[in-house]
């Protein structure tokens, strides 16, 4: 990318950035907003979750190692002791908290929480090496291992309760595996350990066997514990996603038959996103298409900057300008529409542009994660 775009795009990372410190925690500096109307209001009631914590403390402790700034790191800081207050004494996390201070749990997507800790902790680490810091990071990887790992030991299960014991559904999920693959990727940054690599192949081989269809080159999200499907529907999102943090996690094992199984997938995927989520007539992609293959008509933030990062990703890839030139044209439509004046991205767009109003700005699935993952991939 030319400098010019850098230019900007660094521009945008700072003004996100004081946006957060300047808006998202309180007079006290003891708490960090839960959700955030459109307007700027607070609600200090809505629930907190430990997935919404961890983001905000990868997002801070990345800001910091990029922009420098002191209060990046504060901020991550107070992520990181809020999000201590969530720790379960049977192990891991808690799920959410109401604003009244009771625990809330989500068998369903627990266990995905349980990853963007690690992942947090891990960025975290590289800001704040302290022996806690690092004793919690060991303490998460060990949690995952012994807890959530299927009795087949191949991968992860997901409906555990609040005792991390079995409940009625089990289940077997994409989000769980793919996004703890990617927090172990950065645990490997860290520790280097042969331990986490042979994991990190072991969770590859699923992602791309049992969760990549290989007819349709869409990422499937959820089976039974055999491994039968569940009803499902194409998100584009989640294929963009998915294309280039595999080939991240190739490259960061140093695994060459890795490296050219991710980059040929990579570039199947990313061609069914191109050609089934692209709006021509407004800009952007959408996400959500259902059986029939029609698509949700709005459009919503953390596609479109995944979508960025999968089309650079296929441009260096293939070294096709075509690739490149969609995304600065998607660059340009998130600078045009989803970029707010004050820094953060608006969450969710109708079809042709419009605010959706009853989306807050910031929410619970909303901190610090696409946006900031966003803005490393472009100016690294």
């Amino acid at each position: 990318m030319e400098k010019v775009t850098l230019t900007s795009i660094e521009k945008e990372f700072r003004n996100y950035m004081e946006f957060w410190n300047n808006n998202m925690i309180n007079k006290e500096g003891s708490l960090i907003c839960p959700e955030i109307s459109l307007s700027g209001t607070c609600n200090w009631k809505a629930e907190m979750g430990s997935m919404y914590l961890s983001r905000v403390l990868y997002g801070s402790s990345k800001a910091y190692q990029l922009l420098g700034a002191n209060e990046h790191k504060d901020l991550a800081a107070l992520a990181f002791k809020l999000l201590m207050e969530f720790k379960n004494p049977l192990g891991g996390y808690y799920w959410s908290r109401t604003y009244n201070m009771q625990w809330k749990s989500d068998a369903e997507n627990v266990n995905m929480a349980q990853a963007f800790v690690l992942y947090g902790l891990a960025e975290y680490e590289k800001v704040n090496g302290t022996p806690e810091v690092k004793n919690l990071v060991d303490e998460q990887v060990s949690f995952i291992n012994e807890k959530l790992i299927a009795t087949d030991l191949e991968g992860f299960i997901d409906g555990l309760d609040e005792e991390w014991e079995r409940g009625e559904t089990i289940t077997r999920s994409f989000a769980t595996h793919f996004h703890t693959m990617e927090a172990l990727v950065k645990v490997y940054e860290n520790r280097n350990e042969e331990q986490i690599k042979q994991q990190i192949i072991r969770l590859l081989h699923i992602i791309m066997d049992r969760f990549i269809d290989r007819k349709s080159y869409f990422c499937m999200h959820r089976f039974t514990e055999d491994w039968a499907p569940l009803p499902d529907e194409n998100w584009a999102g989640h294929n963009a996603e998915c294309s280039w943090v595999i080939c991240e996690a190739a490259k960061a094992i140093d695994d060459k038959e890795f490296i050219n199984k991710t980059e040929t997938m990579a570039l199947l995927m990313m061609e069914r996103v191109i050609k089934e989520a692209r709006d021509e007539t407004n800009g952007g992609y959408f996400n959500i298409f259902n059986a029939q293959g029609d698509p949700e008509k709005i459009k919503s933030w953390w596609p479109q900057a995944e979508v960025v990062l999968g089309l650079m990703n296929a441009y260096k890839i293939s070294s096709e300008n075509r690739y490149k030139e969609l995304a600065e044209e998607q660059i340009s439509y998130i600078q045009s529409k989803f970029i707010d004046k004050r820094g953060e991205w608006i969450a969710s767009l109708h079809e042709k542009g419009a605010p959706d109003p009853g989306t807050p700005l910031i929410f619970f699935w909303k901190s610090m994660y696409h946006t900031v993952r966003y803005y490393d991939y472009l100016l690294a």
